[in-house]
């Protein structure tokens, strides 16, 4: 288990209990976090990348 693992489980079992509310679904055309999705058809692999 990687150091940041810990502050992520800590941080799900904070929100389990309600410690933070939910998230509007009309608030994520506002996030920050781009995903992107290149097909490459010479490949065997799936890549999956956050910007």
């Amino acid at each position: 288990m990687k150091p940041q693992d810990g502050v992520l489980i800590k941080f799900l079992e904070r929100t389990k209990q309600g410690e933070f509310a939910e998230i509007e679904r009309s608030s994520l055309d506002y996030v920050r976090i781009k995903e992107e999705t290149i097909v490459v058809e010479e490949e065997d692999n799936y890549y999956y990348g956050i910007s």
